[in-house]
């Protein structure tokens, strides 16, 4: 896997074992409600306060969202978005050393950001998130960051948060947006609910309650293989015939010369789509009146071939059931039934006006 390095980071990649526990300190001038209620306000450097909640909340939080500076260079903002404050040098001169004198702004977000990412992974359940937004300064180093920290696999995705941007911007390009990485502490523990965007128009293929594609996939990571269809297999329509390929000897004798798998040009290079037919296609009753050979890359080869030793009735697959037919230009299709209907968007737009007051 690619691994990020940086000036600094060997200073800070255990620096979170250094910082030591401490006890929070309730201020009663500040504070209101029930103090047995469990909320807290934490005010100080969040990598002392995260040490401090460490001990009672490890392993304990489902759910984080964290806001870090997004590193723009900009030292004007009500906050310093350049990690250039007093307190940050001061930290990275007694943890880096004289390093930390030197490093530019990159160095200095990826230092500071580290060690308190370490932390916060110790508060997360074994099907906890952390969700952390960022702009396009730090995107590709945030990335990388998290892939160390968390692991590659427990990515589950990296959204886009959708603004208004800057009218006045001066760039020639106008950004209108951030981002939002989602990563969870163990990969698949973490159960998405099913979630609907209100913005999905009704009918869309989105809100249905099972899922349906062609298992037709050429490309070099799948090779082509014969599979035979037997007479009986299901088709969408009630009757189909289409002719088999012309030559289907060259074509596969192409096809192994190119490694078994076969490329975009040979659609038009031997007048055929995709799968091949290595005999006629004739469908008669909404079903296979003959056997068909068919010739193509697939996605789903097995579960295709358990489908037609089951004899062509729906069979298990993952808790739901799943069935195989022919569309109406002679495609293998694959459905399955018991999909909830869900629709989790990548794109995330802030709507004030659809919130209740």
């Amino acid at each position: 896997m690619p691994s990020l390095d940086w000036i600094g980071k060997r200073a800070v990649v255990k620096h979170h074992k250094d910082v030591p526990f401490r006890l929070l300190e309730p201020v009663a001038a500040l504070s209101c409600g029930d103090p047995d209620s469990g909320n807290l306000i934490v005010q100080g450097d969040n990598l002392d306060a995260l040490k401090a909640l460490l001990p009672r909340y490890a392993e304990q939080v489902k759910c984080i969202y964290i806001d870090p500076p997004y590193n723009t260079g900009n030292e004007g903002w009500v906050y310093n978005d350049n990690v250039n404050s007093p307190e940050i040098r001061r930290w990275l001169g007694e943890v880096v050393g004289k390093e930390g004198e030197t490093l530019d702004r990159h160095d200095r977000w990826l230092c500071m950001m580290y060690p308190r990412l370490v932390l916060l992974k110790q508060f997360l359940r074994d099907d906890g998130v952390l969700f952390c937004s960022i702009g396009e300064d730090e995107i590709g180093h945030l990335r990388l960051l998290l892939d160390e920290i968390f692991g590659a696999k427990c990515h589950i995705e990296t959204f886009i948060y959708v603004t208004e941007g800057n009218t006045e911007n001066a760039e020639d390009v106008t950004a209108v947006h951030d981002y939002v990485l989602a990563y969870a502490r163990k990969p698949d523990a973490p159960r998405i609910n099913p979630t609907i965007d209100p913005a999905v128009e009704e009918g869309s293929k989105l809100l249905r309650d099972f899922a349906e594609n062609s298992i037709v996939k050429n490309g070099n990571a799948n090779p082509a293989s014969v599979i035979e269809l037997p007479i009986g297999f299901p088709c969408e329509v009630d009757t189909l015939d289409l002719p088999a390929i012309l030559d289907a000897e060259s074509f596969i004798s192409a096809v192994d010369a190119n490694g078994g798998w076969i490329p975009r040009d040979f659609k038009d290079r031997f007048q055929t789509s995709y799968p091949a037919r290595l005999d006629h296609m004739r469908v008669r009753g909404g079903v296979l009146a003959q056997p068909c050979r068919v010739y193509s890359g697939w996605s789903s080869a097995n579960k295709l071939k358990r489908f037609i030793a089951a004899g062509c009735v729906p069979i298990e697959d993952d808790n739901a059931q799943l069935r195989f037919f022919l569309s109406s230009n002679g495609v293998p299709t694959y459905r399955r039934e018991g999909r909830q209907a869900h629709f989790v968007s990548t794109l995330l737009w802030y709507a004030p006006d659809s919130v209740d007051t």
